[in-house]
């Protein structure tokens, strides 16, 4: 755990030695702020509601996220860093966990940031502050799902445009290309075929299917162990990544 927490402060601290985490930070609020005060509303009632605002949310991530992340390992292998750190005595487990952590550690600070859009919307109207907190909830393991894609890619190539584009295609493709697929072969393929069950598994792959599923205070165990797989499956494929540069030097 101290190998750990060691490489995720060694990243943490190379986001605020450099411009990165400042123009990132700075680029991201304000675009939240700009959603917020576009989205948010008041209901009839003076119920007041962020609902548009938190189903922004998974277009905003598609974009800022693989920016964040595309760096990571890309930039380790462009620099030639990667191979030293590689003879670390640290796992590679411990490598890609601390880096995660970091990301993840960044991004929660300034989703913290944005706590300001429902204090200020709860002085307008009726907030439902714990249907907020399972969003933000949500949101954070929708977050979870794009750092482990981006890290993923950005281990595959030096290139940090390539990782990003690659990450933002695949998380396009999954989070609503296969969705969009899949209910347009509603009614469509025969009942011999599964059909319905192969519409069902297309859906049940999105991640943005139990983000909404969270986002509506649906949430179960059954999503959490989603994501907790899905960031597991990219993270293992990082993993071998790595364990092959290792092995091959």
């Amino acid at each position: 755990m101290r190998e750990t927490i060691v490489v995720m402060r060694r990243e943490l601290n190379s986001y605020f030695h450099t411009p990165i985490a400042y123009v990132f930070g700075i680029l991201f609020l304000l675009v939240v702020c700009g959603m917020g005060s576009l989205f948010g509303s008041l209901q009839h009632g003076g119920q007041a509601s962020l609902s548009g605002f938190f189903k922004s949310l998974p277009w905003l991530f598609l974009f800022f996220l693989p920016a964040l992340t595309m760096r990571l390992w890309a930039e380790e292998r462009r620099a030639g860093t990667l191979e030293l750190l590689l003879t670390f005595p640290v796992t590679i487990r411990q490598l890609i966990a601390g880096k995660f952590l970091a990301s993840m550690t960044f991004l929660a600070l300034l989703m913290l940031l944005t706590f300001g859009l429902p204090i200020t919307m709860s002085t307008f109207g009726d907030l439902d502050w714990y249907q907020v907190s399972v969003t933000y909830l949500a949101s954070m393991l929708m977050a979870a799902a794009y750092v482990s894609v981006g890290m993923f890619w950005s281990s595959m190539t030096r290139d940090q445009i390539i990782a990003f584009l690659l990450s933002v295609t695949t998380l396009a493709g999954l989070f609503w290309i296969v969705p969009w697929i899949g209910s347009k072969l509603i009614g469509v393929l025969p009942g011999w075929l599964g059909g319905d069950q192969i519409v069902l598994v297309l859906a049940s792959v999105s991640p943005k299917h139990y983000f909404d599923s969270i986002a509506y205070g649906v949430a179960d165990t059954g999503d959490l162990i989603y994501y907790v797989c899905f960031c597991a499956f990219f993270l293992y494929a990082n993993a071998l990544v790595l364990h092959g540069k290792r092995v091959n030097g």
